[in-house]
């Protein structure tokens, strides 16, 4: 079937399909929604002309005879390499406590079926496992109900779905270009009931709540292609959303339906798919070795729908770390839909990760003059990204260094039209551009590379014919000031790249200083005279 994904368009705006079966009528093999490319049971199979496919399915689920609160994440890839078939990724959690383990492990298919859902798997070190369609007492498949085995270091399931809803169709087809080139087949079980047996570091005990299921086959690959965020949401009202942002490798999320989309059941007869929607960004956090950032908080909404939700991960340590590192936890949902109070759980899958803010001050320029009332203070967010809005503060220093002002906060664009009326005409000013994200976490800032006088049109550098020569440069033993122009008084110091005056001189025509003493690296030379200033970078180097 992957010849399909050159015909079939993905359509951009809202697109809202009754279902073509109403109450329990879709449970029941074979199954096909009209309008979709997807057949049930066969797509619930294998599809071996596809490069990779998987099986996922997340739950919360409470113990019945503790109370306590659990979620859990399994996932079957086929995607052969190293001489396995695929691997295993079985994450739990403790939702009461936080506590949280991950466990990725390589693994064969005896049984792989492609008519059918029939997952059969030897995972190392952990042993057998299956994902398997249930079977009534005549051998007979009881559709959209499966039975679930898994176990690995830190816990097991034994557990029993039943399909509440039928199956979504990603895209409103089941089929979706996603990001730069790729293509995947999609759907998504919304709501399943779930009872059995969970066991949490050695105890075991009765279970029962609601579990989403994943399925993809394409040639998206996860581990390779452009890093996303994706949310399963499941809503009190009866709706169910499955939300995605794709990031290109530049961190940006391009307004197309390729990077951001969403499916959602309206209710059990409707689905919806769209791309006119805002995720933005409230809150992030660093894994405890602060090797990677993530997401935390987003505010969803939707306008044509009606949709505005506030989305929140329970707990920020619940980072996969194999085969790649990603973020995977429940998700706490409040907010409203048509102006109706809502609320919910979900889980979270994240991809993309965040990076501290890097700026750089393009004026004042080094060496070049500046006049602040008639020339803004500019800089440049070198690292952008679309999932990381940043705001800055820009404060001012005219004794060294040793304190500093906030003179704007909480600015939107890169540049400052700073007022020197009223500060110091005699001072050398440094300037300090923070940048951060919405909610702090997520921070960088950058200090002007030397220090600025207040020059204005009445007071500017001095022309060509009356400039300073400092000489030589870079300078080992004995560093030369000569004045050109008439023989005026003049003042000069010698800062350290910190602002510190380190030698004073003054009188006219050529002045001397000892630098032999002084530590290899950059300085500053300001020259005061006939009210006007000019400052020149120097080094000393041994």
């Amino acid at each position: 079937m992957s010849n399909l994904f050159k015909i079939i368009p993905l359509v951009l705006t809202l697109v809202i399909m009754p279902l073509s079966g109403q109450a329990q009528s879709w449970k029941t093999y074979p199954y096909h929604e009209a309008g979709s490319v997807l057949h049930f049971p066969e797509d619930e199979g294998r599809h071996p002309g596809e490069p990779i496919e998987w099986w996922y399915t997340n739950a919360r689920v409470t113990g019945l005879e503790s109370g306590a609160e659990y979620a859990f994440m399994l996932t079957y890839f086929y995607y052969p390499a190293f001489g396995f078939d695929g691997f295993r990724i079985f994450n739990i959690a403790n939702e009461d406590t936080g506590e949280f383990y991950d466990e990725t492990l390589p693994c064969t298919y005896p049984t792989l079926a492609e008519d059918h859902l029939e997952i059969r798997a030897s995972v190392t070190l952990a042993g057998p496992e299956s994902w398997v369609v249930k079977k009534d007492t005549q051998g007979q498949l009881i559709p959209f109900e499966y039975n679930i085995s898994a176990g690995g270091a830190f816990g097991a399931i034994q557990l029993d779905y039943k399909a509440l809803k039928p199956p979504l169709m990603v895209g409103g087809t089941g089929f979706l270009h996603q990001g730069l080139s790729n293509y995947t087949y999609y759907y998504s079980q919304t709501v399943l009931e779930v009872t059995g047996t969970l066991t949490f570091l050695g105890f075991s005990e009765p279970v029962s709540g609601i579990a989403w299921i994943d399925r993809q086959y394409g040639d998206f690959n996860p581990n390779t292609d452009e890093p996303y965020e994706w949310f399963s949401l499941q809503l009190d009202n009866g709706m169910d959303i499955n939300l995605w942002n794709i990031f290109t490798f530049e961190d940006q999320i391009p307004d197309t339906a390729t990077y951001r989309i969403f499916t959602a059941y309206i209710d059990d007869s409707t689905s919806v798919t769209s791309s006119d929607f805002e995720l933005e960004r409230l809150g992030y956090a660093w894994m405890p070795d602060n090797g990677a950032c993530y997401a935390q908080q987003w505010r969803f909404t939707a306008g044509e729908l009606g949709i505005d939700l506030l989305l929140t991960a329970l707990h920020a340590n619940q980072e996969v770390a194999l085969p790649f590192r990603f973020y995977e936890g429940a998700i706490g949902i409040e907010g409203t839909v048509g102006g109706q109070p809502v609320s919910g759980q979900g889980f979270a899958e994240l991809l993309h990760q965040y990076e501290h803010p890097m700026l750089s001050i393009l004026a004042p320029a080094a060496g070049e003059p500046w006049n602040p009332a008639a020339q803004p203070l500019r800089w440049q967010l070198l690292n952008p990204d679309d999932g990381r809005p940043v705001y800055y503060d820009v404060a001012l220093s005219f004794d060294d260094k040793n304190s500093w002002e906030t003179i704007a906060e909480g600015l939107a664009g890169a540049e400052y039209q700073w007022e020197p009326a009223g500060w110091p005409a005699d001072s050398l000013y440094w300037f300090r551009i923070s940048g951060y994200s919405i909610d702090g976490t997520l921070m960088g800032a950058v200090e002007t590379e030397m220090p600025y006088a207040i020059v204005t049109g009445a007071s500017s550098l001095l022309p060509e014919a009356q400039r300073v020569r400092v000489f030589p440069n870079p300078a080992s033993r004995r560093l030369f000031i000569g004045l050109d122009g008439p023989p005026e008084f003049a003042e000069a110091r010698l800062r350290n790249a910190g602002g510190q005056v380190l030698k004073q001189a003054s009188g006219a025509g050529l002045l001397e200083w000892d630098v032999s003493k002084l530590p290899p690296g950059l300085y500053w030379v300001e020259i005061r005279r006939a009210g006007k200033v000019e400052v020149a970078r120097i080094s000393v180097s041994r």
